[in-house]
């Protein structure tokens, strides 16, 4: 099975004729095995996490999450454990005069919660189809925590890294960036707002990954494969948007796969990957300062053979917003 946008379930024993198995509101679901989810929800006033048999129906209670008053919880996918034994969330004080605030992020591991970082809060601001996006994700071992202050506060630019075990700060990069995984041995992997893709190794500290213009990473779960949504880059600091593809490429290096135009890949097997393609606006409608746009097909394409075809998803399946807006293809990162 596979996630798509923390939202669909879907059987992809077939990743090209999906089947959707299951669908969530207000909540975001984990994947524990082959027949299983995990989901939070409220029970007398505290977020648990629950499992849900796919089968039967069948659901028990796993943990519950903090019990600290008024918490914002970063729902994302990546912000608890499927097990509860790790939560970050944030807690806020009161505005001043100004609509600002200090916002306080918290690592609950166990019985201990402690504070990690504050940062000041405002009241909002502007956010586009390429903004920056926020960075949330335990290490695969739970043995690292990586954070963006943009989760929490819409101006924030730093990305953190901290060790579990003793919730020290091990990494801070004051750039701000579009999205990370973790893969194999610690090493996390991320995107600049600026396009590089940038690497950190507990052992080896932080250095460059790639130089195309990335936007966002994503990797398979086994961490052997990257991909993300590449502009053509036209000098150090500017790009062009009007001919998005995705890249995909192998952890330790090797050939590489290029797609036609699209956006927002994920991997729904260790072997394909889905992505949303893009079409001119001509075709699509308007799209503001933008040059192409989702036509609302999401395409497959398999590493083994090189193929790229077209996702035939069953009447009402596509994972798509009430609105209609496609929700495609994140899975990680």
């Amino acid at each position: 099975m596979a996630v798509i946008a923390g939202a669909f379930v879907y059987d992809v024993a077939d990743p090209v004729h999906p089947r959707l198995v299951c669908r969530s509101a207000n909540t975001v679901v984990h994947l524990l095995d082959t027949n299983a989810i995990a989901y939070t929800t409220v029970v007398a006033g505290h977020v648990v996490i629950r499992r849900r048999d796919i089968t039967t129906g069948a659901e028990s209670q796993i943990a519950q999450l903090s019990t600290k008053p008024d918490p914002y919880y970063f729902y994302g996918p990546s912000g608890w454990t499927w097990d509860g034994s790790l939560e970050v969330y944030s807690t806020n004080g009161i505005p001043d005069a100004n609509g600002r605030w200090v916002a306080s992020v918290h690592l609950r591991s166990g019985s201990v919660d402690a504070v990690l970082f504050t940062i000041d809060a405002g009241p909002g601001g502007l956010e586009s189809r390429w903004s920056p996006r926020s960075i949330l994700a335990f290490s695969p071992d739970h043995a690292y925590l990586a954070v963006s202050d943009f989760g929490f506060a819409i101006y924030g630019n730093n990305v953190r890294i901290f060790s579990v075990a003793d919730r020290r700060q091990r990494f801070l990069s004051t750039t701000t960036t579009s999205g990370g995984t973790w893969i194999a041995n610690d090493r996390f992997v991320w995107a600049t707002i600026t396009g590089s893709l940038m690497q950190w190794t507990p052992v080896a500290g932080t250095s460059a990954l790639r130089s195309e213009w990335w936007y966002g990473a994503t990797s398979t779960a086994d961490g052997r494969w990257l991909a993300g949504t590449i502009f053509t880059r036209l000098g150090a600091d500017s790009y062009d948007n009007s001919k998005l593809r995705t890249l995909i490429v192998p952890a330790g290096g090797g050939a590489t796969f290029t797609t036609g135009l699209g956006s927002s890949p994920g991997f729904v097997t260790s072997s394909v990957l889905w992505y949303a393609e893009e079409g001119p606006c001509a075709a699509t409608g308007s799209c503001g300062m933008d040059a192409t746009a989702p036509t609302g097909t999401i395409r497959a394409f398999d590493l083994t053979n090189g193929t790229d075809r077209v996702v035939s998803f069953r009447s009402g399946e596509a994972p798509k917003a009430a609105e209609g807006y496609i929700l495609c293809c994140t899975v990680r990162g």
